[in-house]
């Protein structure tokens, strides 16, 4: 790894670990994090791209994705009008420059071979698919979003602490935050497989024996104090297990109905943010490499050899 790869490592392993904690102690992370860690990683971009000879449209692609992620912290409503014309003018000027970009581009400049330029463009497309996620998703929350989205300006080029990581393809990977990315969903997935061998562990074994995979029993006392859902709720005058607990959910009103049924220890539901399997796949991805595609596509991919 050269000099700069280490930098962008050890930035994004401090951002990451410091989100989780907070994360995990408050279930909120301060924009600080991603905000100052995005800007010196768009720092980092800027400086390694000015080493090479890029053309205009190159950096009006680059100056475009900055723009998209600041888009995700500026808050119109707290902004006076002059801020608000000077910031409107930016967003219209990232629109103008994005669109120079695909009119000056070359088909042959966008190939396999070119994968620097590639690694750029996919910053603008991981940023824009977690846009629609955030708005159209049920199941991410805003910090985990601009933390991907940061992810993308922190590592936009492969590297790897180990000689020949893993990888999708015989001599280039997917762009690299979208390994972290899938690395990530890989290891959430792997969540509900912990779950259940912690409970089989503890014994937790009950009819209809498919909330094992998504939460546990804990006490009421503790649960009432804890960063969890009720997934043992009662409807009517019967307690029921929910699989899929929804966030907006009154927890107090049904730890309360359930001490009146006399239910000590019910089954629960962890808020696991998100940003902890994130930060998890960006470890395993700077050691492993592309562990989604190793152990889940190419697994399924043999069944249909």
């Amino acid at each position: 790894m050269e000099l700069l790869d280490w930098i962008r490592f050890f930035l994004g392993a401090s951002m990451l670990c410091y989100g989780s904690w907070t994360d995990l102690m408050t279930r909120r992370v301060p924009n600080q994090v991603w905000l100052v860690s995005g800007s010196l990683a768009s720092l980092l971009l800027i400086y390694e791209m000015s080493a090479e000879e890029w053309d205009y449209h190159i950096w009006a692609l680059i100056f475009a994705t900055i723009v998209l992620f600041y888009n995700a912290f500026v808050d119109e409503y707290v902004l006076d009008a002059n801020q608000v014309m000077v910031w409107q003018a930016t967003q219209i000027l990232a629109i103008v420059s994005a669109i120079y970009f695909f009119i000056k581009v070359d088909s042959e400049e966008v190939s396999y071979d070119n994968y620097k330029l590639l690694d750029v463009l996919a910053i603008s497309v991981l940023m824009i698919l977690m846009y629609v996620w955030f708005y159209f998703g049920p199941t991410i929350g805003g910090a985990d979003v601009k933390a991907i989205m940061t992810i993308g300006l922190v590592v936009p080029f492969t590297f790897s602490i180990r000689d020949n990581p893993m990888m999708a393809f015989d001599t280039r990977g997917f762009p690299y935050p979208f390994v972290v990315f899938m690395n990530s969903l890989l290891l959430y997935l792997a969540i509900p497989l912990a779950l259940a061998v912690y409970n089989l562990i503890k014994g937790n074994i009950e009819k209809p024996y498919f909330q094992i995979f998504f939460g546990t029993k804990m006490p009421l006392d503790k649960a009432r104090e804890s960063f969890v859902w009720p997934m043992q709720q009662i409807v009517g005058e019967k307690p029921i297990l929910v699989t899929f607990v929804k966030q907006k959910v009154d927890s107090e009103s049904q730890w309360n109905k359930l001490e009146e049924k006399g239910i000590t220890e019910p089954w629960i539901s962890f808020k696991i943010p998100y940003i902890i399997p994130l930060t998890l796949a960006f470890f395993a991805t700077a050691f492993f490499g592309d562990l989604f595609s190793t152990y889940l596509v190419e697994p399924i991919n043999s069944f249909f050899d």
